[in-house]
């Protein structure tokens, strides 16, 4: 009796066994035939055998850091008022007029010829990494390929990571090198690689553009984003404006316009 008890208990520990491994190595063997499809994938969109190896070769599987920052990202509205609180202190903006002293003859360059004003280059520089300060230290491949194969937003990441194939394919930038948030957003204005595509710039004229380390073409970079999606230098932002105190039909009838009074912009929201 007592041999019977043990046969069917190691009956029992090799069929639990079987169990719990089988899904593991179905799972593997999901994510490599995924890995092959994106590698044909890419291959078809022109990114280069060499790139391929180089920045696929050692990805195995998903970073499980990076799937649970994206399951835990807040659900949160907040106002005007809270969001620059949070995000423009004192020392920020101390910071911000000593770049703006630092890279005048830049920031001149860049302000003629894009047309925004440096004051609004140099605060998204700050919103986005505090000058720099803080770019991200994940991989931004292996960061992608995590995303692309979850199935949540994939196919918005697949397009992601293959624009990031792109980029590493052109030369801007070396794998190891090229790091930056969870969700893929790079350099010190944190682009994805799909604006990196759209609105990055050489302003060194180095041949390469490089938002990680060469502050000309963080700045040309951030403010050909600002142009390419309808800024206008005849404008600003963040100051009071003004508004006619009276109906609009009233107003047509008057020969001169009525006096003005001062309206915040989150009067206007």
């Amino acid at each position: 009796m007592k041999s019977i008890n043990s046969l069917v208990m190691v009956i029992i520990s090799v069929c639990w066994l079987f169990a719990t491994s089988a899904p593991a190595k179905d799972t593997e063997k999901d994510f490599a035939v995924w890995l092959e499809n994106l590698r044909v994938e890419a291959r078809s969109a022109g990114v280069s055998r060499e790139t391929l190896e180089e920045a696929l070769a050692d990805i195995e599987g998903t970073l499980p850091r990076v799937i649970d920052l994206d399951r835990k990202q807040p659900e949160f509205t907040q106002s005007l008022e809270g969001y620059v609180a949070a995000r423009v202190s004192e020392k920020r903006i101390a910071n911000g007029r000593r770049m703006m002293s630092r890279y005048p003859t830049w920031l001149g360059r860049v302000e003629r010829k894009y047309g925004v004003q440096r004051r609004f280059i140099v605060a998204l520089w700050g919103i986005e990494t505090n000058y720099g300060k803080h770019t991200g230290s994940f991989p931004v491949i292996q960061s992608l390929v995590t995303l692309a194969y979850d199935g949540r937003r994939s196919s918005y990441f697949r397009k992601e990571l293959l624009d990031a194939l792109h980029v590493l394919d052109a030369g801007h930038i070396r794998l190891k090198r090229m790091k930056g948030s969870w969700a893929g957003a790079m350099g010190q204005c944190q682009f994805m690689p799909s604006s990196f595509r759209r609105f990055a710039a050489d302003a060194d004229n180095d041949g390469r553009i490089d938002i990680w380390n060469s502050v000309p073409d963080v700045l040309a970079s951030a403010a050909n984003y600002l142009k390419q999606v309808g800024w206008q230098d005849d404008q600003t932002w963040g100051a009071p404006t003004f508004a006619l105190a009276v109906p609009w039909g009233e107003a047509q009838q008057r020969k001169s316009p009525a006096p003005a009074r001062s309206r915040c912009l989150t009067d206007h929201a």
